[in-house]
């Protein structure tokens, strides 16, 4: 097994783990979604860059990847990843510009000091292999680099499985929210936090 970050030429892999781990993506951005976020994947700054990447290797074959930045980068990166979503998806975006505003707002929101796994996706074949802990452990070092005090990241409330993962990480929930994606497609949220480090 083996850790590294992310390079450009991971685009496939990671679109499509990054889509099982947030399936209700074609639903807020549109079918050509796929497409979009290998292109914001290979772009140098924007939220979904392979800057903000890594990847988890067994034999030499991905199995799995962690997206996830800093309140700084958040803040430093947030409007062009809008520009960026908005040249690709064009006038399509605009009709779900308030949802994509409400979104934005309450997913992925941070606080300073903070740290955001935006998304971690193993697999199916190397689930139960002890991937998934490994590399929140790897995110929580470069984190702690970044000068992150908090880990912070959102899950959907029905996904009791990934909570429980989360829960064995050290991870607590703080919150519940919901996000209307169509008129009657609520998603339901939990903000989870865990602080490992000293302010």
């Amino acid at each position: 097994m083996d850790i590294r970050n992310a390079k450009q030429g991971d685009a496939l892999n990671f679109t499509k783990l990054l889509l099982m781990s947030a399936p209700y993506f074609p639903v807020l951005f549109g079918r050509k979604i796929q497409a979009v976020l290998q292109y914001l994947f290979c772009d140098h700054a924007n939220l979904f860059s392979h800057r903000h990447s890594c990847v988890i290797e067994v034999d030499g074959e991905i199995a799995g990847m962690l997206l996830g930045y800093t309140w700084q980068e958040k803040n430093r990166e947030n409007i062009r990843t809008g520009f960026l979503l908005f040249r690709k998806l064009g006038i399509s975006l605009i009709s779900k510009y308030s949802v994509l505003l409400k979104f934005n707002q309450t997913v992925g929101r941070l606080n300073k000091a903070d740290y955001y796994i935006s998304n971690i996706a193993i697999y199916p074949r190397y689930r139960g292999l002890g991937l998934g802990k490994r590399i929140m452990i790897q995110a929580e070092k470069n984190a702690k680099k970044m000068g992150a005090k908090n880990m912070v990241l959102d899950v959907e409330k029905d996904n009791l499985k990934a909570i429980g993962f989360y829960e064995k990480q050290g991870y607590k929930i703080i919150k519940n929210f919901q996000i209307s994606l169509q008129k009657d497609t609520p998603l339901h949220f939990c903000r989870m936090t865990k602080h490992t480090f000293m302010m």
